[in-house]
């Protein structure tokens, strides 16, 4: 008799465990799903984990001139001190289909010394097996999109209201790649407008030129700032590239949104 109420015993809690199961919400307790990568062929997500390898190993113009598509440019770089900033691994993390072979993959690479850095890297692909970089990636706070159309080519800020632009990118990027609180932004940012800083990940050591795409005089513009970043930690240099979005609004020209950074 005793025997049965023990069969009965265990039959009635694996009874319960299995209705506890059935009754708990389905994916709770799982974990955050990541940025998808689906849609990204092998291919293309090898080239731009070699790009940011070699990005951050040795950021030089002649390093980076193979991944480069044609007739795309990047500024000069130096690598990071002996053994600083070594990448131990680094993979896709996110990416964004632009349209018409082109793509922005975020690789977040791991360096030795315990840091993450996350680059949004703009490429093309044309066939199957040939793909290039549309230019500089942005070091960017999370997984975002960035770049710039290969087909748009950067043109000088246009109208009357070059100076006023060019002003409002000279204090907004320092204050972007610097500041831990979003709210030092807010004065530049367009009304509604939310961007995340770098909060000092790296440091900007200069604003190397200003462009827009299309030669639009109106008052909503997309910029391609170029700029070179060093990283306190390595001591190593990087051209980057950002593409913001600005607008006017009562007489004042603000920034309305940074491909490639959170908001």
């Amino acid at each position: 008799m005793l025997r049965g109420l023990g069969r009965i015993a265990i039959w009635t809690v694996l009874g319960l465990l299995l209705l506890r199961g059935a009754l708990v919400e389905p994916g709770a307790g799982a974990p955050p799903p990541r940025q998808s990568t689906e849609g990204v062929d092998p291919a293309s997500a090898a080239f731009a984990v070699r790009f940011a390898r070699t990005y951050l190993t040795d950021p030089s113009a002649a390093a980076l001139a193979p991944f480069l598509a044609e007739g795309v440019q990047v500024g000069n770089g130096h690598p990071p001190e002996s053994g600083a900033g070594e990448v131990a691994q680094a993979e896709v993390s996110g990416a964004e289909d632009l349209g018409g072979g082109r793509w922005v993959l975020t690789v977040a690479a791991e360096l030795r010394d315990a840091r993450v850095l996350d680059l949004a890297v703009p490429i093309v692909r044309e066939k199957a097996g040939e793909v290039a970089a549309l230019g500089a990636p942005s070091i960017v706070a999370a997984p975002g999109s960035a770049g710039a159309d290969s087909s748009e080519r950067p043109q000088s800020l246009a109208g009357p209201d070059a100076g006023a632009i060019g002003e409002l990118v000279s204090k907004f990027l320092p204050e972007y790649v610097s500041a831990s609180d979003a709210g030092s932004l807010s004065y530049l940012l367009a009304p509604g407008a939310a961007v995340a800083p770098l909060g000092g990940a790296v440091a900007l050591e200069a604003l190397t030129g200003v462009t827009q795409l299309g030669s639009g005089e109106g008052p909503s513009r997309v910029l391609i700032a170029a700029a070179r970043v060093s990283d306190p930690a390595s001591g190593a240099a990087y051209p980057v590239a950002y593409r913001l979005e600005v607008m006017k609004a009562g007489g004042r020209w603000y920034v309305a949104g940074v491909q490639g950074a959170a908001s």
